[in-house]
């Protein structure tokens, strides 16, 4: 179990342990009788959350149970779904590296970033708007390398840093990479999906670059693709929702249950900086909307005539 959540981040693998977070997995039946009787905090749509102290109690719905201890900063997760542990792992370690980017003033963005031939693009699509298949279609190109499928990062200077994770594709999709790289995940609220471990693309990922293009993705019933200019004012509201407010970004709330004022008032402060990186961002940028139709292949090639336009 400790190999697939490996295989999620294989591209922050480093010699050494350092003094971080502890994750610890058991396979075996959670025992509710370790959970004080307490009410509960909140629920989402995974779990239902409790705290007690320094501990947070997250309870998958009997199927499985995550205690988290705030001081030492262990989380033990316990269930007899390895599925459902490798989940849980996967989400802790999102949510654990989200807040302490978030602090550091280094944001995570929903969009598909990558560089092409020096210059940074950032492609913000709705959930379920096709980044993925953008992203390996894109890799295919020369002079396309890879910065992040879901959540590139935006540093306080307006840069993008590089942010990849396991590639997400429908089931049915067939990755032109070697199999001992894909893998099939079950998930809690969806559908199994067909996961490519990042080391498949050695080669093709990116680093630290000046974003120069923003596309904002609309999503068209017809026939229609097109890419046109687009106003700041956009991309600023844009950027609001995909970034300073993170939909589409995993906060991992229930790792978080955030009870004092200071912490309360230490999110102000992540907002702000949300903000001012946002706004850094779009300074120098050019932006434009990207109409997408139903023909994935027609979207593809609008984006690459583009690019390769000398006007860009």
């Amino acid at each position: 179990m400790l190999e697939e959540v490996r295989r999620d981040f294989s591209y922050f693998s480093a010699d050494g342990s350092g003094e971080g977070l502890k994750l610890r997995l058991h396979l075996q039946k959670p025992s509710f009788d370790a959970v004080p009787p307490i009410p509960a905090a909140f629920y989402t749509p995974r779990n239902v959350c409790f705290r007690h102290g320094r501990v947070s109690y997250i309870d998958y719905f009997g199927k499985g149970l995550a205690f988290y201890d705030s001081a030492e900063k262990v989380c033990r997760v316990y269930s007899l779904d390895r599925d459902l542990i490798h989940e849980i792992a996967y989400h802790f370690i999102l949510s654990s590296v989200g807040q302490y980017l978030d602090k550091r003033g280094i944001h995570r963005l929903h969009a598909l970033g990558v560089s092409y031939h020096g210059r940074g693009i950032l492609i913000l699509l709705p959930s379920g708007g096709g980044k993925s298949t953008m992203a390996l279609k894109l890799l295919q190109v020369p002079g396309f390398l890879l910065l992040g499928e879901d959540t590139p990062l935006i540093d306080r200077r307006g840069n993008i840093l590089p942010f990849p994770l396991r590639i997400g594709v429908q089931p049915e999709h067939n990755p032109s990479v070697p199999p001992r790289f894909v893998r099939i995940m079950k998930r809690m609220e969806f559908e199994p999906k067909k996961v490519i471990d990042i080391e498949a693309f050695q080669g093709k990922l990116g680093e630290k670059v000046r974003p120069e293009l923003i596309f904002l993705g609309e999503r068209n019933l017809g026939d229609v693709s097109e890419i046109v200019p687009c106003g700041a004012v956009r991309t600023f509201k844009t950027l609001v929702k995909n970034m300073v407010i993170g939909l589409g970004v995993y906060q991992g709330l229930e790792f978080m249950l955030e009870r004092s004022t200071w912490e309360i008032m230490g999110k102000f402060g992540v907002v702000s900086s949300r903000l001012f990186n946002s706004i850094n961002l779009i300074a120098n940028l050019k932006t434009y909307r990207f109409v997408l139709g139903r023909n994935m292949g027609k979207n593809y090639q609008t984006l690459i005539d583009f690019l390769e336009q000398d006007q860009y």
